[in-house]
Order: structure tokens, then sequence, then C-alpha cells
């Protein structure tokens, strides 16, 4: 079972994107895969690439803390390889992109058990990456609240030890 919050949204979303948007093909961490020297790398497209940039944190009471996490995704589509299809691709890549806005807009995302590990998620924004390759990426940033307990002392209650025998 995972502890980290980051992880467990991990999973959440890459078996959501996976499940209601197929057409997008990759649903991975972002570890800078489309940022290298090459100007086609080796993955498969359109993908989404997924990182947590910022979260803000606030205290709650025995270290908790609720926080304000906002989640990025990496819309990536292949360069164009013939001008006269431009529009048609510039259109289906619209298309994917509100598909995943409307798996996600109001999702709750959940655990490994089944609950809630935070509120449901609310578009932020979204730009258009300025690039020096012809890879076209849209940045959707995501937000969600969250309560982390996972700090908190633990407490047990343990009953006395009782003699009850009145000889």
């Amino acid at each position: 079972m995972y502890q980290s919050y980051y992880s467990l949204l991990l999973l959440a979303l890459k078996a959501r994107i996976q499940q209601v948007v197929p057409e997008i093909l990759l649903v991975e961490q972002d570890w800078r895969q489309i940022d290298n020297n090459d100007s086609t790398p080796a993955i498969s497209w359109p993908c989404v690439l997924i990182d947590f940039t910022p979260s803000y944190f606030g205290v709650e009471s025995e270290m908790g803390q609720w926080g304000d996490v906002t989640i990025q995704l990496r819309l990536a589509f292949p360069p164009v390889t013939a001008p006269d299809t431009v529009s048609g691709q510039a259109i289906a890549s619209y298309e994917i992109e509100a598909k995943l806005y409307k798996a996600l807009q109001g999702w709750q995302p959940t655990g490994q058990d089944g609950n809630a590990i935070g509120q449901p998620l609310t578009r932020l924004q979204v730009i258009t990456e300025d690039r020096k390759d012809e890879i076209r990426v849209r940045i959707v940033y995501f937000i969600t609240t969250i309560e982390d307990t996972s700090a908190s002392p633990v407490y047990t209650i343990e009953s006395p030890d009782l003699d009850l025998d009145y000889e």
C-alpha cells in the first residue's frame, strides 16, 4: 500500500485518463521525456505527462495539514508532417483536450482502498507551451484540496489491568 499522497494521485489519474480517454496512448509521470534534443522522442502520441506543482499547505492541528495541490498535465502531440493536415490535426487535438477536461472536471480521485484522497478536481488554467521544436504541448492545470494527517501522532487507548477478584 502506498503512503505518499502523490503516488496515490498519480495512479488514480493514470487509471482515470486511460479508462475515459483511450485516444491518449501514453499517460505517465513527467520526467521531461519530450524535452530532450531529439526532435521526435520515441514515445506514443498523443501523451499526457503528469506532475504536481505547486502545492501549498497550511496547518490544521496535531501536525495535520490541508493543502491545495496543483496538477499539471502536459498534453503532447507529434509534429505535423504534412502542411495540408494542420487544421484537421488541430481540431483532433482540441477534441482530445475537451475529452480530457470532461474526464477530470469534478472527478474525485480515490486511493487503492476506494476512499477519496482529495476534493473533486477543478480546472484552473490551460496554456500552450512555448517550444523550440515542432511538438505541440497544451498544459492543462487542475487543482484539488487535500487533508494530510500522515504525520499526525497515533494515540492508543489502553485499559488498565483490573483485578475484579473480591476476596
